[in-house]
């Protein structure tokens, strides 16, 4: 599919999920801009792109993903930059295996794998809303993790951290406000989805992890063989006719999983509107 005319967004676009779905992405000729924490890996990661996909239309923006502040700076540069947005690619994401609270007084966890996904797609919203075809891809868990998606609205910032109930408890946040979008934007040409990408080779906790899992890690067949791609990604995001497929979940291999039904309508719209409270606060 030729995209040569199109503009993404990917973040967490240099390792992992969002690497391997911005490679995919640059190979149909589309303009392909991803989000990096500093200037040499946004750089060194461009570079690696456009080796790979052939593709010259390859950039990025720096941005601190764990504070709002950033995040909507973020938006705001992208908007001077680009008049349109064929498609925001939610991918970012990291372990935090100690709390750590941000400097705007955010857990750190669920800035960065919830919450910044929450303010960018909102400060995006209106450029979205005005491309044809747009659509928000949000990263997803695998389908037999999301049959009993509860989370704790009084704490959503884990007062008691534990860091598996925190990436658990995120992961049931994104697909909360990925439904709960699509609600949104019925009346709109924009759509969401949410994919699970599969086993892809990730970066996720390689600096923090402690040294038991390093080490599990290490000698994980899994792991050793994941690929460095991400077809559903890809698939999810470059897809035509994105607005027939509003409030779907697509899992690894590109098939439809109808588990809408585990979630609760109500409590994605109260988690609407706190994630606004937390998010744009001032």
């Amino acid at each position: 599919m030729e995209l040569k005319d199109k503009t993404f967004l990917v973040t967490g676009g240099t390792s992992g999920v969002g690497k391997a779905i911005a490679t995919g992405i640059a190979t149909t000729g589309a303009n392909v801009v991803i989000v990096s924490r500093n200037a040499s890996n946004g750089q060194q990661t461009v570079k690696e792109i456009s080796a790979k996909s052939a593709n010259k239309n390859i950039s990025f923006l720096t941005a601190d993903l764990s504070l709002m502040e950033s995040v909507v700076q973020l938006s705001e540069q992208f908007k001077q930059q680009h008049h349109q947005l064929h498609g925001l690619v939610n991918a970012a994401g990291a372990w935090y295996f100690k709390k750590e609270i941000t400097s705007e007084g955010i857990d750190k966890s669920f800035a960065i794998n919830y919450l910044c996904h929450y303010t960018l797609t909102n400060s995006l919203l209106d450029l979205l809303k005005a491309t044809d075809d747009a659509r928000i891809v949000t990263v997803a868990g695998a389908p037999r993790f999301l049959n009993n998606p509860k989370i704790d609205l009084n704490d959503l910032q884990h007062t008691k951290y534990s860091w598996m109930k925190a990436i658990r408890s995120e992961m049931f946040a994104r697909v909360y406000f990925g439904f709960e979008l699509s609600d949104r934007l019925q009346n709109t040409s924009a759509s969401s989805m949410l994919f699970h990408p599969g086993f892809v080779k990730s970066n996720l906790g390689k600096n923090t992890a402690p040294w038991w899992l390093k080490l599990m890690f290490s000698f994980s067949p899994d792991v050793r063989n994941a690929p460095e791609t991400c077809d559903s990604g890809v698939y999810v995001a470059t897809k035509e006719n994105a607005k027939s497929t509003n409030g779907k979940f697509f899992d690894e291999k590109n098939n439809i999983v109808d588990i809408r039904k585990n979630f609760d309508p109500s409590t994605g719209k109260e988690l609407w509107l706190l994630s606004e409270q937390l998010s744009f606060k001032k």
